[in-house]
């Protein structure tokens, strides 16, 4: 018993220490220096999401029961500047009444709608899409990379992988709702992650590696001098219950390498929240959203 406690704990030391193996020379390579850690997190509304079946993320569970997601993009404020983590839904959709449906397949698709744009939340605490140092992207799915060309000048954080998969050839870029312009052109200023990238150079924000919802799939670790310690998911979780009893959401449509890589990631996850003691923020979970202080509030 004692053997199998120290290979666990040696197991979680692994996992953490392998954050700060790469990626600590990008910030410091970027001219930063001396100032360090983060003042704010805003948390931003950045949509919503209605489909019939809750069960595309619970397989066998709440089987044609409709959910309504939330859709979240947070704005970090360190010493060395903003940071911006995921988009959202394209600002697009705040104008369309009845939102939008891709593919008007509202039993399989989502309903996407916004209350605000990302836009108008940034101008409201004061911050220009110019001031924003760079853009970190979970991954690029619709909800969360729907605003990066409102941001044309500002390095993209972006997994290797997912760049590679998303840019693939043959692959479909997400579109607008009117269709006129992909809303991630390769042509943006972008930096590759490959899997771990401590963004400040300070570890108070360190994009780590979390296969398995998509191939680049990243989240976010993050250090409040208030709250503490702050694990963003994106989709490596969707919602309580998943994390709760580790459920693979879209089960029949991943390969068995995503499903494993999926489970591998919400452990390394597991071992970053007992190592920090760290709280998860779902970005999905409705409840838990519903109950986060919002922009122009924030945490410190």
């Amino acid at each position: 018993m004692k053997r199998a406690g120290m290979v666990a704990a040696m197991v979680m030391v692994a996992a953490v220490a392998g954050i700060f193996r790469a990626g600590a020379g990008w910030a410091q390579s970027n001219g930063e220096g001396g100032k360090q850690g983060v003042e704010r997190l805003y948390v931003l509304d950045c949509g919503q999401g209605h489909a019939a079946d809750q069960s595309r993320w619970s397989p066998g569970v709440n089987v044609g029961k409709p959910i309504d997601i939330s859709v979240s993009c947070y704005l970090i404020r360190h010493a060395q500047g903003y940071f911006l983590w995921d988009t959202g839904i394209t600002d697009e959709v705040a104008a369309m009444p009845n939102g939008w449906l891709p593919g008007n397949d509202a039993a399989n698709g989502i309903h996407w709608t916004r209350r605000k744009t990302l836009a108008a939340q940034l101008k409201e605490i004061g911050v220009a899409p110019s001031d924003i140092r760079s853009i970190g992207i979970s991954h690029a799915h619709p909800d969360h990379i729907g605003n990066i060309e409102m941001f044309p000048r500002t390095t993209v954080l972006i997994q290797k992988a997912e760049f590679d998969d998303y840019f693939a050839p043959g692959h479909a870029p997400v579109q607008t709702p009117s269709a006129a312009t992909a809303t991630f052109s390769k042509d943006h200023p972008a930096t590759l992650i490959q899997e771990d990238l401590d963004v400040f150079g300070d570890g108070s924000v360190v994009i780590f590696y979390t296969p398995g919802h998509t191939p680049g799939h990243d989240s976010l670790l993050v250090h409040l001098p208030k709250t503490g310690w702050v694990i963003l998911s994106g989709d490596a979780v969707h919602m309580q219950g998943n994390w709760d009893n580790r459920r693979i959401p879209y089960f029949f449509r991943l390969s068995s390498e995503a499903k494993m890589q999926t489970l591998t990631s919400m452990q390394r996850i597991a071992d970053l929240m007992s190592f920090y003691k760290a709280q998860l923020w779902i970005l999905h979970d409705k409840a838990q959203t519903d109950r986060q202080r919002h922009a122009p509030e924030y945490y410190e």
